[in-house]
Order: structure tokens, then sequence, then C-alpha cells
């Protein structure tokens, strides 16, 4: 079972909150990762001899870089020896070192959960206003927006309807879901049986406007959520 999140779920802001693309000369890696970040990967791969670094990482390329990376910044916490090192390497000063902060994967997962809402996955990160934080999430959402946007759960392939029947039994929207409801419930608003969590949809649009969705689906076919969440990354 899913135990909901009962929030304010007015679905008032977008959630899409956080870095723009990177400005016309900037490193394109800048937007899906700090400066100094984007510097330390081309240099490394400079010195490896490695193939030119890609603008777009896919997937697995981009969870690499943050996981080498996060290892890199993990030893300058270990001695100042080791944190001098880390500082020639990234070209800043990291006195004191900067707190750890959550995987790649964790900061995806928690955007996935939330559709997208920049503002949602902090909190369910635990942190709504450490800057470092909510940097990596706007990165991390603009990547999810453009080179990643296959990898969200919107661009999967459509899930076949659920029943007519099954949908309006959802329709009190009960405190707590069966697996088969969660399918029933993601399939009606967004076409997929898998992809957020059913407290980051409350959360992020509310239970009335998650009924409005399900009618609508019932009457025409139609799923709103879906475009709005759409929408949002496409405006990234």
């Amino acid at each position: 079972t899913h135990a909901p999140t009962h929030a304010s779920g007015s679905g008032s802001g977008s959630g899409s909150e956080g870095l723009a693309p990177a400005p016309a000369g900037a490193d394109p890696l800048t937007a899906f990762m700090p400066e100094h970040m984007a510097r330390w990967v081309r240099a490394r791969h400079q010195a490896s001899g490695q193939d030119q670094v890609p603008d777009a990482p896919d997937r697995a390329t981009l969870a690499r870089w943050y996981k080498d990376f996060d290892a890199l910044i993990a030893t300058a916490r270990s001695s100042p020896a080791a944190r001098a090192e880390v500082e020639r390497a990234v070209g800043v000063h990291l006195d004191p070192p900067p707190a750890k902060l959550p995987a790649f994967s964790t900061v995806c997962g928690a955007l996935h959960a939330t559709c997208y809402d920049a503002r949602l996955a902090a909190a369910r990160l635990g942190a709504q206003d450490a800057p470092p934080l909510l940097e990596r999430i706007g990165h991390l959402r603009h990547w999810l927006a453009t080179a990643g946007r296959s990898t969200t759960w919107p661009a999967a392939p459509l899930a076949p309807p659920p029943a007519p029947e099954a949908v309006e039994a959802l329709l009190t929207l009960p405190d707590s879901f069966t697996t088969e409801q969660v399918r029933t419930l993601f399939c009606a608003l967004f076409g997929v049986e898998r992809g957020p969590s059913v407290p980051g949809v409350r959360e992020r649009f509310g239970d009335d406007r998650i009924r409005e969705a399900l009618l609508a689906y019932l009457k025409t076919g139609a799923r709103p959520l879906r475009a709005a969440v759409s929408d949002e990354l496409d405006a990234a």
C-alpha cells in the first residue's frame, strides 16, 4: 500500500525553479553540473586521452561523472593534504569542505517521484534551503528535461488503458492504495504503470485536481496532468 501525503496540493507552483540552460559561450556541460565539475570532467578526459567529452551526456555517462566527482570531493574531507590535491584538480577553494550531497540516482529518483517538481524534490530529500542541493536538483532536472528526457517516465511507452470501472472506484481517493490501484491510477492519469509516487502526485496536484483529471479521462480519455508535466519539462 501507499500512504498519501496530504499537502495543500494547489498546484500553483510549477516546481520548475532551477538553473537555466548554460548561457551562450559557456561550457555546455554547465547546464548539467557546476562549472568546477565541468572543468574537472574535461581535464580528466584530456589527461586520460579519452574521446571528446559529450556535451549532452547519456544517463550512464552523467551518473558515472557524478559518482566519481562525489568520491573525489569526499577525499577533501579526509585530510588537508587530500583537500589541497582536490583543490588543484577542480580549481575551487574547499575550506571548509562541502557537505555530502545526495547521489545522482537519489536526486533523479526524487524528481521522478514528484513529477519533476524541484521544490517538492528538495523537500523529499530533506533540505529545501541548502544552495548546493538546490543547485544539484536544478542541474539534474534540466538534464531530465533535455538530454535525459528519454529516461523520464512520460517518455515510456503508453500502458494499456485501465478498465473504466476500476478508474471510477478511485474517485473517492482512498487514504491508501493497493498495488493494482496504483497501477490503475497512474495509467489513467499519465498513461504509465510506474513512474511517480502516489504521495508525490498528491503533493504536486492535490486531490481535487486529481479527481478532476480522473473524470476527464473517463469522459474523453484526456490526461491533463500528464500534459502539465510534459509541458513543464518542455519549458526547461
